[in-house]
């Protein structure tokens, strides 16, 4: 295993989005502060119980800083490979690096996931400005933001392998997961839907990754994590399976 190789695509795609700091970590930063504003300083007064036995913005806290870990650790690798097929990057340099391809995706999911975590914990700390709360299980918590970011990450991946342009891309993210994140309980909980809409709630998966990250803060959430662990790794090594077999087809990578 060319382990160099793999450190330095790694290296790359992390510089790529750090060297544009303002824009890949300010700017979610402002909108969460902004959400944060809103929803829990102006109206979260009026909501009241959220069910799980924390304040409205205390319940607010992780599920903006889950929301900025799961959007950009998408972002990252969707953009990059799309960008790299509209370089010519693909055959003449990504294809041809003497690395295997379990250790590009690799590569491009760690950096993935070190884009969404930096967003999500700069949101966490500067939610801790406006409400008080304390970290109740910082291993749960790590747990979380890890495979979170890698399945996003491993999403964006397979969105750049299957996308011929940057709308392709748009499309996946603003009418597929934009919708999933929005409802997965970002901004409230199951119990404060009616009746009918709450099992229908239990049916998106990022439900239980947001609520897996709420538990690790909070000590509380809706359902219990012996249950969605496991779920939430299967999927991932499912995503990792498939995007692995992808790139050694080639398959809209060669063409």
């Amino acid at each position: 295993m060319n382990w160099y190789g793999n450190w330095s695509l790694f290296r790359r795609e992390c510089l790529r989005f750090l060297l544009v700091w303002s824009q890949t970590l300010g700017a979610p930063l402002i909108s969460a502060l902004l959400y944060f504003a809103i929803f829990g300083g102006a109206l979260g007064q009026r909501i009241g119980e959220t069910g799980v036995g924390v304040t409205y913005l205390q319940f607010l806290a992780p599920g903006l800083a889950a929301m900025g870990i799961m959007q950009h650790a998408f972002q990252n690798s969707s953009s990059s490979l799309i960008q790299m097929k509209y370089l010519g990057m693909l055959q003449a340099d990504l294809l041809a690096l003497p690395l295997k391809p379990a250790q590009i995706v690799m590569a491009f999911t760690a950096a993935a996931m070190a884009r969404g975590i930096l967003v999500g914990a700069s949101i966490l700390l500067a939610s801790r400005c406006f409400v008080v709360f304390s970290i109740a299980n910082p291993v749960l918590l790590i747990g979380a933001a890890l495979i979170m970011a890698a399945i996003f990450g491993l999403i964006g991946l397979l969105t750049g392998i299957w996308a011929k342009n940057f709308d392709q891309v748009s499309l996946v993210g603003n009418f597929i997961l934009t919708p999933m994140v929005y409802l997965g309980g970002v901004f409230f909980a199951n119990t404060m839907l009616p009746a009918g809409w709450q099992g229908v709630f239990l049916f998106n998966p990022v439900f239980y990754l947001v609520d897996l990250f709420r538990h690790g803060v909070l000590g509380s959430g809706q359902t219990a994590p012996v249950w969605a662990i496991p779920a939430v790794l299967l999927v991932m090594i499912g995503l990792f399976a498939l995007a692995v077999s992808l790139f050694h087809l080639g398959w809209r990578l060669k063409s």
